[in-house]
């Protein structure tokens, strides 16, 4: 029998009040990419931070072998030693520093601790990783200045700077364009092809199907199935994930169109860089109550940044908003809020939540009017307007007085949408709601999307899934290089025509 390269045997992994891995046992081969899928909550990235030594070995029951060798792992750093490469799903990088550090971070000196650090050396270094990676980044980049999809390629470049026996990438496509998805899905091949062992955390099970030589499928903390390649069966493969018959993953909606609720007509936004250059410009777009209108481009292409200055989150230098055919002056998030709209933001580490808070808290924050009496807080208040989120949501936690910071990515995600909706906006911006969101989740967001427009609230919805932006939009806006590109209606929208507008290219600006 071929022996494992990695193996987790039985692991039990205990929080106050639940189980978050029971019994779980995974065994990857050299050279083998193993899928592992299952809903938020199911207890991935608990069982890839006991592999990776977040949670030491003397915090959970069971055992880990490499090569099949019971191992101890302390800490990360000790994983890194015995071979085993990491990339979180969060964005975890050190924006101060440039390309070349960020990815020698835990070798700046190659190996000699009595010199100083040889910068030139360093950036050589980088460059002949990155060129034996495929990977387009530049060595001496200030990383504050990279883009979220270029940040996730530079954790994977410093995964890979350790020269792994087994690289564990835990949803490491969610910020990737297409074209970097399928740099990415390269770099994997080639190190299969040298016996490295791949485990494969993702949502998307387009990728599990192109991707992977066996699958194993959690739910609610215990292993459900294992699949081998040539078993492959998408439908039982959601099945297993969520318990139950899925028979359509995009909810139908009768469409019905009232009056302006959002205008923005020529916005422009700087680069905070680099001088004379624009993230946005004449950016203009107009919703309507119980429309969806779907903003669409390549990562980059300034779809974000656009949302982010009609919220107040980033300060435009030209252009206007109208709210119900009002002109109004958003200076911040605070003030967006006041004229009813609400947003779901892409990073909800740096600008969506306190991870310091409880999920109640969270929820609450947006809405203080609906649960002050006599200028004090109503307990009772409180916990029936979250209530009311908490569970049409299906946030999985004991309970929503639980820290946001101890939810799985797709929780916390589900926390940041009850939070929008919270204060009960007229126009709702989100920007990528469905980002490390599981298949049964993704359903119920969809839903919440179409009750949102029958309700009347206009939205805009930004996803770098087409699939998913084509099937619950009505109208399309395509951006590309920080310029409006192009506009479709539903009925003359195509795949191939989105990305004909969103890979059009115009001049420096």
């Amino acid at each position: 029998m071929e022996p494992y390269l990695i193996e987790a045997i039985d692991i039990t992994k205990r929080f106050p009040g639940t189980i978050a891995n029971d019994h779980i046992c995974l065994h990857v081969k050299a050279g083998e990419i193993m899928g592992l899928v299952g809903e938020n909550g199911a207890g991935k990235s608990t069982i890839l931070k006991c592999l990776n030594g977040v949670y030491p070995y003397d915090t959970y029951e069971g055992e880990i072998r490499i090569e099949g060798k019971t191992v101890q792992l302390k800490n990360p750093q000790e994983a890194m030693r015995f071979g085993i490469g990491f990339v979180p799903q969060e964005i975890n990088v050190l924006v101060d520093m440039n390309v070349a550090e960020n990815i020698f971070l835990f070798d700046l000196k190659n190996g000699n601790s009595n010199k100083l650090v040889n910068h030139k050396e360093l950036r050589i270094r980088a460059e002949k990783l990155l060129e034996e990676t495929g990977i387009e980044l530049n060595p001496n980049a200030n990383v504050r200045q990279l883009s979220v999809g270029q940040q996730q390629m530079l954790m994977i470049a410093r995964a890979l700077a350790t020269n792994p026996k087994v690289l564990i990438l835990d949803e490491p496509t969610t910020s990737l364009s297409g074209q970097d998805v399928q740099r990415l899905f390269q770099v994997i091949r080639t190190l299969k092809k040298k016996g490295v062992s791949i485990l494969f955390v993702t949502h998307k099970l387009a990728e599990i199907m192109e991707m992977t030589d066996s699958l194993t499928v959690m739910r609610d903390g215990k292993n459900i199935s294992c699949y081998e390649r040539k078993n492959y069966d998408q439908n039982k493969i959601v099945e297993d994930m969520i318990g139950r018959k899925m028979t359509t993953m995009y909810p139908k909606r009768q469409v019905s169109i009232g009056e302006e609720k959002l205008s923005v007509k020529n916005l422009c936004i700087e680069h905070p860089y680099i001088a004379g250059r624009y993230l946005v410009q004449d950016f203009s777009l107009t919703v309507h109550a119980g429309e969806v209108v779907g903003l669409a481009g390549l990562v980059g292409a300034g779809r974000s940044e656009a949302a982010m200055g009609i919220y107040g989150e980033l300060k435009p230098s030209q252009g206007e908003i109208y709210i119900d055919r009002q002109k109004v002056e958003i200076k911040s998030p605070r003030d967006a809020i006041d004229y009813g709209i609400g947003m779901v933001t892409e990073d909800r580490k740096k600008y969506g939540l306190h991870f310091g808070w409880s999920i109640k808290k969270n929820i609450s924050l947006s809405n203080l009017k609906a649960i002050v009496t006599n200028n004090f807080i109503s307990n009772k208040k409180e916990s029936e307007n979250v209530m009311r989120y908490y569970n049409a949501l299906s946030v999985k936690a004991t309970s929503m007085n639980d820290m946001v910071e101890s939810l799985s990515g797709g929780n916390q995600q589900k926390v940041v949408i009850a939070r929008t909706l919270n204060a009960l906006p007229k126009v709702v911006i989100l920007d990528e709601p469905t980002k490390g969101i599981d298949v049964g989740a993704k359903a119920e967001i969809y839903e919440l999307i179409n009750k949102l427009a029958e309700q009347g609230v206009a939205v805009i919805l930004i996803s770098s899934e087409l699939p998913e932006l084509m099937a619950m939009s009505d109208r399309f806006i395509v951006m590309a290089e920080g310029h409006i590109s192009g506009e479709l209606n539903k009925e003359e929208a195509t795949e191939a025509g989105i990305m004909t507008f969103a890979t059009r290219t115009f001049k420096e600006f």
